[in-house]
């Protein structure tokens, strides 16, 4: 009974990866003609509101992908190759409409990521820096909060905001989105400071948030 209920919810988990995948297969495919020579000529390509050179999007999609195969290869070892022929249930939100606010001094390096939290029902607001970030948590309600660590006012700027949201009795989650060093060396300084996860995976961070997976 326990390996089952292992098994399923490994199978959920998969449906995030999928939902990724298609997305970025989706915006990529009325463009990937265009690609090479857009390149050449400057050519932008606007999403989730931030206007994007080819390169950008390319490298965007390229970190997506990556992340996306080793969270796959992961599940794969855990559930077997049989396992991966089961259907995926959709992602659907907890609730209508979940209100996330991204705090990153270059939102247009998550354009890719918040088209898909927006994709699957979010409405995602952005913050530049911790004290516009305080500033809409003061008019604000917001389901989960999603913040890099360094940004110019402060190489540990995520955990200043998590003290500070701590500090404000602000109870919405956490999460800092960051590099794999990071992710590892401040972890126990991150979570002690009131940060509910750090990771430096995509697909991991999109797991964590207000959305789920339902039949």
């Amino acid at each position: 009974m326990e390996q089952t209920a292992e098994l399923i919810s490994a199978v959920a988990s998969l449906a995030w990866p999928v939902l990724i995948a298609v997305l970025v297969y989706s915006l990529f495919e009325p463009i990937k003609g265009l690609v090479e020579s857009a390149r050449s000529r400057g050519f932008t390509v606007r999403v989730a509101g931030n206007e994007l050179t080819m390169k950008e999007v390319s490298e965007q999609q390229r970190a997506i992908l990556s992340d996306l195969q080793a969270k796959t290869a992961e599940l794969q070892k855990q559930m077997g190759a049989g396992a991966m022929a089961m259907d995926v249930p959709a992602v659907q939100a907890d609730r209508p409409n979940p209100r996330i606010l991204w705090v990153d001094d270059q939102p247009r390096n998550n354009s890719f990521l918040i088209a898909t939290l927006e994709d699957a029902g979010a409405k995602v607001d952005t913050a530049l820096s911790t004290d516009e970030a305080l500033q809409r948590v003061g008019k604000a309600s917001y389901d989960a909060i999603i913040s890099d660590m360094s940004r110019p006012e402060g190489e540990r700027a995520g955990i200043e905001l998590a003290r500070k949201l701590k500090a404000m009795g602000v109870s919405s989650p956490l999460y800092i989105l960051s590099g794999k060093w990071v992710a590892v060396a401040l972890r126990q300084e991150a979570l002690q400071a009131g940060v509910s996860d750090i990771t430096d995976s995509a697909t991991t961070l999109l797991s964590l948030l207000p959305l789920t997976t339902s039949g």
